[in-house]
């Protein structure tokens, strides 16, 4: 299965039109070009795309759309039920034990630095290696996965925790100290790793505690564009080291969005399809507790559904470098347990499940700093849900490993207590935000 590049135009010219009907159907709940709604109604148009341009099976292809309409669908009745309001109900945003917060994360900013220049003096930057792709991969493991969990929970916590105060206190301190977790990330070798942060401040800057504020958004509206030439920069960075040309580059580019749903090409070859068959939903529940189980030894560390894919494609006795496999979507992995027809429940429930997760976040009216924050952190890791289920839990689940215990500490050294009162302020409304522009 190999997708047809001399018609490449034709196929971009598709995938926007797909792009835009995607957008149609979430524009509801979209704050921004950098709402991962937004980034995932555009990959899983090119996606689409590719169903369409490979998969030979006419009833493959239906069952690709209806997973997509399950998963709107789930998506709709979890913000149907409870959506938030953009007027004037919040006007009365208080945020408390900001000095926790900051002690909090200071801490833990020791603790991300240290890490990254540990794995740097170790294995180097993957920014640096040939074949970055790879070296991101490579360097996490034989043992050295403590390092990937601190950068996606500790990381993640961070970057948005210093975002928050900024806005909060205006001090430069905070955003030097920001400056220098956007550079030790764009280092980590992911094409898209700046856009990690820019999704961290649109998650803080677009909730309604601060989007009233036009002053700061359109601040950020005016740096935003010099911020995704950032991320266009560490993406054509890595896509140069690994191509011979800019030319090839390009293409790279252009391969890279169409293969935004990559598992389709390995999932619907016949031994694939037949190695799933066997999978069952109560392999899946030892799939989505493996990554905590296995972090404590309860059970070994599975192999993720990507790289058994591309491992079943490969020649016995086959020795080669690392195994850098798809993730595993919702249509691919509801279909691998659940069955055709079990997929479409479930993809409405993972799009009922982040619908209620966004709807959580965005309802919070006062509560401690820290909790603003670390929910925050988990909204934007959790988004990893549409991308692969696994990957959702494995993230999320580092994020509390780790802030949590630094908070109680810190909390019981200060305050000899841990006080964590959220008040949510949610209503039946007829629609979900205000849109913006940007």
């Amino acid at each position: 299965m190999e997708i047809n590049f001399d018609i490449l135009p034709k196929l971009i010219l598709f995938a926007l039109l797909l792009v835009f009907a995607y957008l149609y159907i979430y524009k509801k709940y979209i704050y921004s070009v950098i709402d991962p709604l937004f980034i995932f109604a555009i990959t899983i148009a090119f996606a689409s795309v590719l169903v369409i341009q490979i998969v030979q099976n006419p009833l493959d292809i239906m069952h690709f759309f209806l997973c997509q309409l399950a998963l709107w669908l789930g998506f709709f009745i979890g913000y149907k039920k409870l959506v938030i309001t953009s007027d004037s109900e919040f006007t009365n945003h208080q945020f408390t034990d900001e000095t926790l917060l900051r002690y909090v994360t200071y801490l833990l900013f020791c603790v991300y630095i240290i890490s990254n220049l540990l794995i740097a003096y170790i294995k180097g930057f993957a920014l640096f290696s040939e074949v970055p792709t790879e070296a991101k991969i490579a360097n996490f493991q034989g043992g050295f996965g403590f390092f990937r969990k601190v950068n996606w929970g500790v990381g993640t916590f961070v970057s948005t925790s210093l975002i928050f105060m900024y806005l909060r206190s205006k001090k430069i301190i905070n955003f030097l100290l920001l400056l220098i977790v956007v550079f030790f990330t764009a280092l980590e070798g992911s094409k898209s790793a700046i856009l990690v942060i820019i999704i961290s401040a649109g998650f803080i800057l677009y909730h309604p505690a601060f989007h009233d504020d036009r002053k700061i958004i359109k601040k950020f509206q005016r740096f935003l564009p010099i911020s995704l030439i950032g991320v266009m920069g560490v993406f054509f960075t890595v896509l140069m080291k690994e191509n011979n040309s800019f030319d090839e580059s390009i293409i790279a580019f252009f391969r890279r969005l169409l293969y935004s749903g990559d598992s389709v090409i390995y999932y619907y070859i016949p031994v694939n399809i037949e190695y799933f068959s066997h999978f069952s939903p109560f392999d899946y529940v030892s799939r989505v507790t493996n990554p905590i189980l296995g972090l404590f030894r309860i059970q070994e560390y599975k192999e993720a559904l990507g790289n058994i894919m591309v491992e079943n494609l490969r020649p016995p006795n086959f020795t080669g470098g690392v195994t850098v496999g798809p993730n595993t979507p919702y249509y691919i992995e509801g279909r691998i347990y659940f069955g055709f027809w079990g997929a479409l429940p479930y993809s409405a429930l993972i799009g009922y499940i982040y619908a209620m997760i966004r709807v959580h976040y965005f309802s919070i009216v006062k509560s401690s700093s820290f909790y603003f924050v670390i929910i925050s952190s988990f909204c934007h890791l959790i988004s990893a849900l549409f991308t692969d289920v696994n990957l959702a839990i494995t993230q999320s689940f580092d994020l509390f490993l780790f802030v949590i215990p630094a908070y109680i500490v810190v909390s019981l050294a200060f305050t000899r207590k841990i006080v964590i009162k959220p008040t949510f302020l949610m209503s039946r409304a007829k629609s979900g935000f205000k849109n913006d522009s940007n």
